[in-house]
């Protein structure tokens, strides 16, 4: 059993290279989102049931203008527990709704994030209708 033999086998035919860059762009996929993100808590790729970040616990508050945000009453249900698991861009695209609900006002984020395998660390802080992202 030669490999090489195979593999030259595999790219003679367009239909084997097809499958060759289709196999190769499968396997680097993953490579870019380590490489380039900005959010710790999103594990597309990871595997979560290892994974001490599954465990993580975060308390999110909305305001505006210094009144607190009724979250139950202005978002789904889905969409808070999943900022309660820190995930950036729903927390942002909760923000963007503030803000298109209240124009001209000072719409803030504070999210607040326990861990079992590091210090808490906060987030927010800022007018997200200025400053969208976390």
């Amino acid at each position: 059993m030669d490999p090489v033999r195979h593999v030259r086998a595999l790219v003679a035919t367009w239909r084997g290279r097809f499958i060759l860059a289709f196999v190769v762009v499968q396997l680097l996929a993953p490579l870019t989102y380590y490489i380039a993100r900005r959010d710790p808590h999103d594990e597309r790729y990871a595997w979560r049931m290892f994974s001490p970040m599954r465990m993580a616990q975060c308390k999110v508050d909305f305001s505006v203008d210094g009144q607190q945000v009724p979250l139950y009453s202005k978002f789904h249900e889905a969409w808070i527990e999943i900022a309660q698991r820190g995930r950036f861009v729903v927390i942002e695209e909760m923000a963007s709704k503030l803000c298109a609900d209240n124009k001209g006002k000072r719409v803030e984020v504070s999210l607040d994030c326990t861990y079992v395998d590091r210090k808490p660390v906060h987030y927010g802080g800022q007018n997200m209708c200025e400053h969208p992202n976390l």
